[in-house]
């Protein structure tokens, strides 16, 4: 007689599937892993016995998935934060019981739709997922963290479908093949279907959507390792200005960047003198910092970026502020976590959706701050002026954790979407410099102060993401569920008529 795990084990294994996840992303890149816990979710949610119990898994797994990809919240609000440890702990497991709703929710409408048994799951299941991945990624202000499209950029095949269809496109072909195999793995047509796809993602990874523009430009990013409990200090605030100072005296390239809020104050409290130093650093060069501005009424203050070298051009402010770090969501309902967090500038006011790239030289640098490369429909809105990227960020907050090199990977994905070079200036790490093929080309080793020079290059052109943003992935989706919706409506009439 065959013996089967009690219910409690099966979902302690279902979520520790979910939890294997967080090892597909960087800095292991273990893509294959994402495919097995894919797998394990998409059967446990196949062989349930009705919406609620799918329902069930599909938050179970979720708990897992989101526990281990975004721990990092924790040292955010405990070590920085400074919120009591049993609160930041509660508050991450509540975020991630928050983001399992989504994969919840696959299960659910995976036993309600219409759509023929025989096809919930190779195909409703895995188009559900991540259909309401997307919906995670935009719900809310979205956070799109951890996607597993992302998981397969830049090193595997399926890589090549990025520029056209991106990351969420990729995460749906993904899961499809996995849902075609899941159901016949002993089938050889099914191998010879995924074997097909991915043979044509290697093909895609040798077409150049975009060209290069004139000649490589030597660029030098600068990390400070300044360390968050001290970035924001008055008493260092003279000794984190001179680390930047010093970095720029000893940079070489015809670009320097400095990462967000390199300067810790507003622009307008910087000391005159402080400002002559840095222009004088980079002579006819260019400098673009992170340094936080002040607008023009009260309390209206933004994250931003300014070429210091030629104050003329207009600021660069982040438009997709982060939840809870940098506003405050509903504060009538959240408001009450500020009395145990020590956030400076918590209260930023988000700049407009468009704004021009930098101009800097034969350069036009397109900026986004921090979590914004995250969101690959907003940063394809700088093309196709923008012929360079640059993500200006400080993770200092997350003390060492995988949150950077996993925000790292985003920016790969980001340059693949967009067929750009991506620079990254960080605090702490990853600074990097990441060509139109999402690979990293060269980076600063973690938790070091230092100077990444190199050399990037502008491209122009535009990849068929750049035009159709996500419209494609959600044509397809809609399409998938409207014919299975239709299979189902047949079929009944069949039986109808047989009747």
């Amino acid at each position: 007689m065959r013996r089967t795990l009690p219910g409690w084990a099966r979902h302690v294994v279902l979520a520790a599937c979910g939890a294997a996840s967080v090892l597909s992303f960087a800095p292991l890149y273990w893509a294959p892993l994402m495919w097995l816990s894919l797998l394990a979710l998409f059967l446990a949610l196949a062989q349930a016995q009705g919406a609620r119990s799918a329902a069930l898994r599909g938050l179970v797994w979720g708990i897992g998935y989101f526990a281990a990809n975004v721990h990092w919240i924790f040292i955010s609000l405990h070590t920085f934060g400074g919120m009591p440890a049993w609160m930041a702990a509660g508050c991450t497991l509540l975020f991630a019981l928050y983001l399992a709703l989504f994969p919840a929710l696959t299960g659910w409408l995976a036993w309600r739709l219409p759509c023929p048994a025989v096809l919930r799951l190779p195909l409703l299941i895995p188009t559900l997922f991540v259909a309401t991945e997307y919906l995670r990624g935009w719900l809310f202000t979205g956070f799109p963290w951890a996607s597993v499209g992302t998981s397969q950029l830049p090193i595997t095949p399926l890589a090549g479908y990025a520029p056209l269809v991106g990351a969420y496109g990729v995460g749906l072909i993904l899961a499809l093949c996995i849902g075609l195999l899941a159901q016949g793995w002993r089938v050889p047509r099914r191998w010879a279907v995924v074997a097909a796809v991915w043979l044509v993602g290697l093909g895609l990874l040798q077409v150049e959507w975009t060209r290069p523009l004139g000649k490589p430009v030597t660029v030098s990013l600068a990390q400070g390792n300044i360390r968050q409990d001290l970035k924001w200090d008055a008493a260092h605030f003279v000794d984190n200005l001179r680390t930047y100072l010093w970095l720029t005296r000893e940079a070489r390239g015809e670009i320097v960047v400095l990462p967000e809020t390199a300067i810790p104050a507003f622009l307008t409290d910087v000391p005159a003198w402080y400002l002559a130093e840095l222009r004088q650093a980079v002579g006819k060069r260019h400098l673009v910092s992170g340094v936080p501005i002040l607008g023009p009424k009260p309390m209206e203050y933004y994250n931003s970026v300014l070429a210091l070298s030629a104050m003329k051009q207009p600021a660069y402010s982040k438009h997709h502020l982060v939840p809870f770090g940098e506003f405050v969501p509903v504060p009538a309902l959240f408001g009450w976590m500020y009395d145990f967090l020590n956030m400076p500038l918590s209260g930023f006011t988000p700049g407009s959706a468009r704004q021009p790239p930098f101009v800097l030289g034969p350069t036009r640098l397109a900026a986004n701050i921090c979590y914004e490369d995250v969101f690959g429909r907003e940063i394809i809105r700088a093309l196709p002026q923008a012929t360079m990227l640059a993500n200006f960020s400080n993770l200092a907050w997350f003390d060492g954790s995988w949150a950077a090199d996993q925000h790292g990977q985003m920016s790969q994905a980001r340059a693949l979407e967009t067929g750009r070079y991506m620079l990254r200036a960080t605090n702490t790490g990853l600074t990097a410099i990441i060509d139109q093929k999402g690979r990293i080309v060269a980076r600063l080793a973690p938790m070091k102060k230092g100077l990444l020079e190199g050399q990037a290059r502008n491209f122009i052109g535009m990849t068929p993401y750049a035009r159709l943003g996500d419209w494609a992935f959600l044509l397809a989706c809609g399409l998938l569920l409207l014919g299975l919706g239709w299979r189902q409506h047949q079929a009944r009439t069949r039986e109808t008529v047989v009747q």
